[in-house]
C-alpha cells in the first residue's frame, strides 16, 4: 500500500511538472518538421521545396487519378508537413531518396555537394570529368563530383572561397538563389510531362510544359530525336494529346515521347523521354463497390464500373426499401457480357428498373440485356439514339419516357426527376431530396486529371444553358431539397454539393466576358484544336474542385455560341447587352412559365411507327419572355422575390422602381391582379429589358 501511495504520489508531480512546461516546449514538438533554420541557412526540406515549386510538380493528393501509382513517403515526413508534398512529389520524381533508414531528415542542413548532386540531376545537366580546380577536391565524394565538376565548369556553382570548394558545409540561401537564377537564365528549363509515368492506365492524356517563359516545345512520338522541325507543342493548338487503346491495339502499348524546349538567346534543353505504359483487357469482368449502406429512410448506393470500358463510365445501383433502380447501362457490348447477371448475382435484393441517365454508348451498351423482364426508362429525346442497340422494334416498345416532373418512389426515399439537356437532349437528373443525393450521369463532373476530361455541352446555346442549370439547381432546393453527394458518369468518387457553384461560374465566366472567358480545349485529338472551352479550377491542384466544360465551336470563329435573337450576343462585345433575367425565384407563389425550346424537333422510326419528338421543355423561365403569370395563393399577401441577372455585370436592377442587388431577396405585398415590374440596365449602359409578372390569386 505504501509503495502504491509512493507510486501516485511520483505520477502527481511528474503530471504538475509536465501542465507547469512553457508552452513553447509544445510548440516546438507539434512543429518540428516546420522547423526552418536561421539566417542564410537552408534546411534539405526548404531547398527541395524550392525545386518542387519551380518544376511545378503535382502532389498525388491533390488531383483525382484512379489509376496514379501508390504515394511514396519517407518515415520522416508526413505529407501535411511544411514543404511536405513538395517533398513527396520530389521523391515521385526520383530527385531525391530516403536513407538506410527511411528517412529524408527534412530539418538538416544540405552540404553543397548534395546540393550540387540534386541541381545537376533535375536540370539534367550531363556529369563532367572535368576535376574542378579547389585544393579540397579529394574531400568531394565520388557520388557528387561529376555534378560539382559539371556546376562549376558551367560556371552555375562556384566554391566557398576561390580554393576551396567546402563540399560539406551547409550551402546558403542566397547561394541557392544564386545557382538557380544562373542555370535558368542559361539554359531552357527541361520539358517536363504530366500525367506521371508511374501508373498503368487504359488512355492518359499528355501535357508537356517547361517552366522557362517563351521556351517553345518540339516533340516527337516515334522514337526519333526531337529537333526545331519535330511538332510544336502547345496546349491551345494541341491541348492534352489522347493516347488510347483502340480495339486493334488491346491489351497494350508502349508510348514514348522524346521532348526538347528551345529559347532564343539560351542553350536548348536536354532531351527528355517520357514512357507511358497502357493497358485495357478485351474483355474484363463487371466490379461494384457499395457506396453508402442502405437505411430505412435512405438507399444503398452501389457504383457499377468495367475497366475493358475505354472511356471507364460509371453506371449507379440504387436500392431503397421496395425496389431498386440502375441508373446508366455502361458500354460493354449486350453480347460479351450480361450486367443484368451480375447485378441479380451480386448486388439486387429487391426488383429494380433500368434508367438511362442519356443516350450516349457508353451508358447504354448494356440496355438489351433487361428487355425481357425490367422496365427501361429512356427520355424520349434520346430514343433514336437508343435504337442503335435496342434495334428490335418488339423491344423499343417496352421502352418508358422519362421526364421532369416524374417521381419515383423507392421506399424509404423518392427519387424526383429533372431534365437538364446540353451535353446531350435526353440528359435527365434523378434527386433524393431527403438524403441530397443527386444522380447526374454526363451532365456534371468528368473531374478526373490525367484522363483531361470535359463536359461537352454543345446542344444548348451556352446562355440558354446557363439559365436551365440555375432553374434546376434552384429546382433542387425546393420544398427543403438537399444536396450531399453528386454521383456522375464519370468520376468513381462522389463530388460535393460546392462543384454545383463551380459549375454554375463556369459558364457565368462566358457570359460576364464572353469570348474572354474561354480557353482551349484539354482534349487534344478528341476535340478539334482550340476547341472552344471555359474552365474554373486546375485539373492538377484542385482535386474533383474544378470543371472544364467544351462550348460550341472554335476560339475565335463566328460559330454561334451565345444566343443571336432577337439581341445578337455573339462577336465582340455582344455580351455587354445581356438586360434579361437567367433565373428568377419566387417564394410564396408559383410561376407559370414557358415552353422553351433548344433545337428543332425530331422524327424517327421508333416501334415500327415514326415518331416526332421535340426538344423543349415546358413551364419554364424563358430569358426572352417578358410577361408572366404568378399564381398565389388567396392566403398570402406577400411575395418573396429573388432575380438573377444573366450576367453579373449589369448596371441596375429595379423592382418596381426600387434598386435591388444581384440575387438579393425583395419582398413585395401583392393582390390579385397587381402587376410587379424588374427593370434591367445591361453592362453596356444602354440596352434594357422590362418583364412584367401579374399576381392571380387562386
Amino acid at each position: 500500500m505504501l509503495r502504491n501511495l509512493k507510486k501516485s504520489k511520483f505520477f502527481l508531480m511528474l503530471l504538475i511538472a509536465v501542465m507547469l512546461l512553457p508552452s513553447s516546449f509544445y510548440a516546438s514538438t507539434q512543429n518540428e518538421n516546420k522547423k526552418v533554420l536561421k539566417g542564410d541557412l537552408m534546411s534539405k526540406a526548404e531547398f527541395v521545396g524550392k525545386i518542387s515549386t519551380y518544376f511545378a510538380w503535382p502532389h498525388p493528393s491533390d488531383y483525382n487519378d484512379i489509376w496514379k501509382a501508390p504515394l511514396k513517403q519517407f518515415n520522416d515526413v508526413k505529407t501535411t508537413d511544411q514543404y511536405g508534398k513538395e517533398i513527396e512529389a520530389a521523391y515521385e520524381e526520383g530527385i531525391i531518396n530516403p536513407d538506410t533508414e527511411g528517412n529524408f531528415n527534412p530539418n538538416n542542413e544540405i552540404s553543397r555537394q548534395d546540393a550540387a548532386v540534386i541541381l545537376a540531376n533535375v536540370f539534367k545537366i550531363t556529369e563532367s570529368d572535368n576535376a574542378a580546380k579547389f585544393s579540397d577536391y579529394e574531400s568531394i565524394s565520388q557520388e557528387a563530383r561529376g555534378s560539382v565538376n559539371a556546376l562549376v565548369e558551367w560556371g552555375f556553382m562556384s566554391g566557398r572561397t576561390p580554393d576551396l570548394f567546402k563540399p560539406n558545409e551547409p550551402i546558403k540561401r542566397s547561394e541557392v538563389d544564386k545557382i538557380f537564377n544562373n542555370i535558368t537564365s542559361k539554359i531552357v528549363t527541361p520539358v517536363q510531362a504530366l500525367p506521371k509515368q508511374n501508373a498503368v492506365a487504359p488512355r492518359r492524356y499528355v501535357k508537356l510544359y517547361t517552366p522557362t517563359p517563351g521556351a517553345t516545345i518540339y516533340y516527337t512520338t516515334d522514337g526519333s530525336e526531337p529537333t526545331t522541325s519535330s511538332k510544336v507543342y502547345t496546349v491551345e493548338s494541341t491541348g492534352h494529346i489522347n493516347e488510347m487503346l483502340n480495339n486493334s491495339q488491346l491489351p497494350e502499348r508502349t508510348v514514348v515521347y522524346k521532348a526538347i524546349a528551345v529559347k532564343d538567346g539560351m542553350v536548348t534543353s536536354p532531351v527528355q523521354t517520357f514512357t507511358w505504359h497502357l493497358y485495357r483487357p478485351v474483355i474484363d469482368e463487371f466490379q461494384h463497390k457499395l457506396i453508402k449502406e442502405k437505411t430505412s429512410t435512405s438507399p444503398a448506393v452501389y457504383q457499377l464500373y468495367n475497366d475493358s470500358e475505354s472511356v471507364r463510365p460509371m453506371a449507379w445501383y440504387i436500392e431503397g426499401q421496395d425496389k431498386g433502380i440502375l441508373f446508366d447501362a455502361l458500354q460493354t457490348r449486350a453480347d460479351a457480357k450480361n450486367l443484368k447477371e451480375y447485378i441479380d448475382e451480386n448486388i439486387a435484393k429487391k426488383p429494380y428498373s433500368v434508367v438511362v441517365g442519356h443516350s450516349h454508348g457508353d451508358h447504354m451498351a448494356q440496355a438489351p440485356n433487361f428487355a425481357d423482364d425490367h422496365d427501361i426508362y429512356v427520355n424520349e429525346r434520346g430514343w433514336a439514339s437508343i435504337s442503335s442497340v435496342l434495334n428490335h422494334p418488339e423491344d423499343q416498345a417496352k421502352v418508358k419516357n422519362i421526364d421532369e416532373g416524374d417521381i419515383i418512389d423507392i421506399g424509404g426515399s423518392k427519387l424526383h426527376v429533372y431534365a437538364l439537356p446540353g451535353h446531350d437532349h435526353s440528359d435527365i437528373i434523378l434527386q433524393d431530396k431527403q438524403n441530397g443525393l443527386i444522380f447526374a450521369s454526363d451532365i456534371y463532373g468528368c473531374t478526373r486529371a490525367g484522363s483531361a476530361d470535359n463536359v461537352a455541352v454543345m446542344g444548348v446555346k451556352t446562355d440558354l444553358f446557363l439559365s436551365l442549370v440555375q432553374q434546376t439547381y434552384s429546382n433542387f432546393k425546393k420544398d427543403g431539397g438537399k444536396i450531399t453527394q453528386i454521383f456522375t458518369g464519370h468520376d468513381e468518387s462522389s463530388l460535393e454539393a460546392s462543384h454545383l457553384g463551380i459549375y454554375e461560374a463556369a459558364l457565368q465566366q462566358v457570359i460576364d466576358k464572353g469570348e474572354a472567358g474561354t480557353t482551349p480545349t484539354l482534349r487534344g485529338n478528341n476535340d478539334a484544336p482550340n476547341s472552344r472551352t471555359t474552365i474554373i479550377g486546375d485539373m492538377w491542384k484542385d482535386g474533383t474542385n474544378w470543371v472544364a466544360i467544351k462550348l460550341p465551336g472554335i476560339k475565335g470563329d463566328n460559330t454561334e455560341y451565345l444566343t443571336s435573337s432577337p439581341i445578337n450576343y455573339n462577336g465582340q462585345d455582344g455580351f455587354m447587352k445581356y438586360s434579361v433575367l437567367s433565373n428568377i425565384e419566387i417564394e410564396g407563389g408559383k410561376l407559370v412559365g414557358k415552353t422553351v425550346q433548344w433545337a428543332q424537333s425530331r422524327s424517327f422510326t421508333w416501334a415500327g411507327n415514326t415518331i416526332s419528338v421535340n426538344n423543349s421543355l415546358p413551364n419554364k423561365f424563358d430569358p426572352w419572355s417578358y410577361v408572366y403569370t404568378i399564381e398565389v395563393p388567396k392566403s398570402n399577401d406577400s411575395l418573396t422575390l429573388i432575380p438573377t441577372t444573366m450576367s453579373t455585370m449589369v448596371k441596375s436592377i429595379r423592382i418596381n422602381g426600387k434598386k435591388v442587388d444581384y440575387r438579393s431577396r425583395t419582398t413585395i405585398p401583392v393582390s390579385d391582379g397587381s402587376v410587379i415590374t424588374i427593370d434591367i440596365i445591361a453592362p453596356d449602359k444602354v440596352t434594357t429589358s422590362t418583364y412584367t409578372f401579374t399576381v392571380d390569386k387562386k
